[in-house]
């Protein structure tokens, strides 16, 4: 069913080809959702439940509107985190390869290689890709539909779908093919004129067009939500018989995220893949790791407002020789603003994350930026555990400063 457009004329269906950069946002939400809710078509995904919620987690309280999506691994992505995925799927498909990362110097812990996967990832997207690109690119019209609608369509229960017949859905006919919701495809076996809603439910059945619905006066009262008695009477009624192809886009998203895994999910996030990496973390939420870093060091101690990040900051501040933390000196609210400005700028311009085992603190959420210097949480984000110099092999033995 579609939106009301009242005082706006009979709404119409988009009649253009569907470009895959303006459909994969929703088709890449419709697959892991449909993941987590235990959908049939998806039981077989290699990615867990628990790693699809984290894909789709929002995030309202966001401390910023940093939206680092321009390239992968330009700063920790925004949630929710699907979107940033969804955009890096669309730029591989349009290159028809899967994107390499940049040797970023040695200032950086090194990467495990995987020049043979990423072989396998670029034919992945270019084949599958260049098949979801065709899918989209032969589609008639393209519409929207509310729940339950759209799940009965996608279970083959909905076999009829009543329109109004008014502007571009007169050219529906035999043949055409739908889109709905930018995620199922569906074929038009036929289409009959009616002159109301009310002699299409009679004559096709309230099973075939509003399962669920128990009388015909219920079946109108739907459609009277979204259209008027008048526009019914002066233009019609449309129902359009549908079945649905065996070939659908999910079906190909799917086969994408299998192929991909968590490794290759995770690169398109910007995460790197190190000895001890943990392949189904997820990078935490931004506005939880500036939490944690703010938190009071003592809280415990009336009249001490030092941050955990200022406090960690103080052993840092003098081991770069270029300066590179800033100048710490002031009172706890001026050192707390600079230690703050520090986690933001490692926040922003991070080339390199990693959730990783490192002893003792087990899992950990590790960025870092181009010049080497980081910062460490707990794997959630949680718990700030203080920031980073950049690496060198023998760093230790020189207390990391440089």
């Amino acid at each position: 069913m579609e939106k009301s457009e009242e005082g706006l004329g009979a709404a119409s269906p988009g009649v253009a080809a569907v470009r895959i950069s303006d459909a994969d946002d929703e088709l890449l939400r419709f697959s892991l959702s449909s993941t987590i809710s235990g959908d049939l078509d998806f039981s077989d995904l290699s990615l867990s439940s628990n790693f699809c919620s984290g894909l789709l987690l929002d995030n309202a309280s966001l401390t910023s509107q940093h939206l680092n999506d321009e390239e992968i691994g330009n700063g920790v992505p925004s949630y929710p985190l699907y979107k940033h995925l969804a955009k890096e799927l669309g730029k591989s498909f349009e290159v028809g390869s899967f994107p390499r990362r940049e040797d970023l110097g040695s200032n950086l812990p090194p990467e495990e290689q995987s020049q043979i996967k990423e072989i396998k990832w670029d034919e992945l997207i270019s084949k599958t890709g260049f098949e979801l690109s065709n899918m989209y690119g032969s589609i008639n019209f393209e519409l929207h539909v509310q729940e339950p609608f759209f799940s009965q369509l996608k279970a083959g229960r909905k076999k009829v779908e009543g329109r109004l017949a008014a502007g571009y859905y007169n050219n529906v006919a035999q043949g055409s093919l739908l889109l709905f919701n930018k995620c199922l495809l569906l074929k038009v076996e036929r289409v009959t004129r009616y002159q109301s809603f009310r002699e299409m439910l009679q004559v096709e059945t309230l099973a075939n067009v509003l399962p669920g619905v128990a009388t015909i006066e219920e079946g109108v009262a739907i459609y009277r939500k979204f259209y008027t008695e008048e526009k019914e009477k002066a233009s019609g009624v449309l129902a359009i018989s549908v079945s649905k192809p065996s070939s659908q886009p999910y079906i190909f998203m799917k086969e994408i995220l299998n192929g991909l895994g968590y490794d290759g999910v995770g690169r398109l996030l910007g995460m790197v893949r190190t000895a001890g990496t943990v392949l189904d973390a997820l990078p935490p939420s931004r506005s939880v790791l500036v939490s944690s870093a703010g938190r009071s060091y003592q809280p415990d101690i009336k009249g001490s407002t030092l941050t955990d990040a200022a406090r960690a900051l103080t052993k840092h501040a003098e081991r770069s020789s270029e300066g590179w933390w800033g100048h710490l000196k002031g009172n706890d609210s001026q050192k707390n603003q600079l230690a703050s400005q520090v986690i933001n700028q490692l926040l922003d311009d991070c080339c390199w994350m990693n959730v990783h085992l490192i002893q003792p603190y087990g899992p950990v959420f590790e960025i870092r930026i181009c010049e080497g210097y980081g910062a460490r949480w707990s794997s959630d984000g949680s718990k700030f555990i203080g920031f980073l110099e950049p690496y060198t092999v023998d760093g230790f033995s020189k207390d990391w400063k440089h």
